[in-house]
């Protein structure tokens, strides 16, 4: 049984043709449980994704509407190079829909190039996972908690520049709708990525949550495989409450380094307190196990494994102990 639930699928608001303000609508990019994002030209021909919220959930429960309203306000706000740009957001009084208009990710997402290209080059996912931890920073330096990093929400520019995508589900600071897409009996976040404490509750995680779910993409692109692949929502549930350690990343790929598989594990570590404190923390740690995999990729047979090799690992990178990263 697959981890991921079946998500309710939003019925596209827009056709091909329709004009959106000076857009026009060139065709449906994807839909999810919150809404649809098409493909947008504008009259210079230059293309956007524009986001659009599904109006029946505003019909529904106005607290929908005021979570999104938060989101475009956010996304506005923040600039970054990791992070999409946004270009305009509100509502549109004359169609009755709320949205989004961003910069168009031709590049894809990295579920396409995984599907595509299997496991990539080690320097490749560890550069992307570092990558989206610098974004991860920029958003909780605002108080924002994503609460779902995966595959799907993490785009390419055209030149290939990772960037995170979607805070539909995202955890905001003094959020009086936090409980919205709960209370709807909506799964907040993606229970095959998530870190043990999100699963209990997903309402009191902070940065550290999306530090575990980062760790378990880097995983997956180093492996092809999700970790907790196969398991049932109640499997990774209990999984959870026993504190069960992530597999060890060289079981499935030999070449990683020592540098590069305590840093993963560091990440996914089951108590939130023996991770890095914070999303910038782990990326500093990515980039220097990845500048050091050479100099251990010359004789693993000499390496250490277990919490001894952890031990020395922290102290090299300057961590003394648990969670003091």
């Amino acid at each position: 049984m697959d981890t991921e639930p079946v998500e309710r699928k939003s019925k596209p608001t827009l056709s091909p043709g329709d004009k959106f303000g000076d857009c026009e609508v060139l065709r449906l990019i994807g839909s999810g449980a919150m809404g649809s994002v098409y493909l947008v030209a504008s009259p210079d021909g230059r293309e956007y994704a524009l986001k659009v919220m599904d109006p029946s959930l505003i019909r529904r429960n106005d607290g929908y509407r005021r979570r999104f309203v938060k989101e475009a306000a956010f996304a506005m706000s923040i600039h970054h190079r990791n992070l999409i740009t946004v270009h305009d957001a509100g509502e549109d009084a004359e169609k009755g829909l709320c949205y989004i208009l961003m910069d168009y990710m031709s590049g894809g997402s990295l579920k396409d190039m995984l599907a595509a290209r299997g496991a990539l080059p080690i320097t490749e996912a560890v550069s992307i996972a570092s990558h989206v931890a610098f974004a991860l920073e920029a958003a909780h330096s605002r108080g924002v908690i994503h609460r779902d990093i995966k595959p799907d929400n993490i785009l390419f520019s055209a030149d290939g520049m990772p960037k995170l995508a979607d805070l539909g589900v995202a955890k905001f600071e003094d959020d009086a709708d936090a409980t919205v897409v709960s209370t709807a009996g909506l799964i907040v976040g993606t229970p095959a990525y998530m870190a043990p404490e999100q699963m209990m509750d997903s309402h009191s995680i902070d940065a550290r949550a999306d530090v575990y779910s980062l760790g378990i993409v880097l995983y997956e692109m180093l492996t092809n495989k999700r970790p907790n692949g196969g398991s049932t929502v109640m499997g990774l549930l209990a999984k959870a409450i026993r504190g069960e350690p992530l597999p060890d990343v060289r079981t499935m790929r030999p070449e990683v380094s020592a540098a590069v598989a305590c840093v993963l594990s560091l990440m996914c570590a089951p108590r939130p307190e023996d991770r890095p404190k914070s999303s910038g923390a782990a990326a500093d740690l990515l980039v220097r196990a990845d500048s050091d995999s050479l100099l251990m990729a010359e004789d693993q047979s000499h390496v250490e494994t277990g919490a001894k090799q952890k031990r020395g690992w922290l102290s090299m990178f300057g961590m003394g102990g648990k969670g003091s990263a």
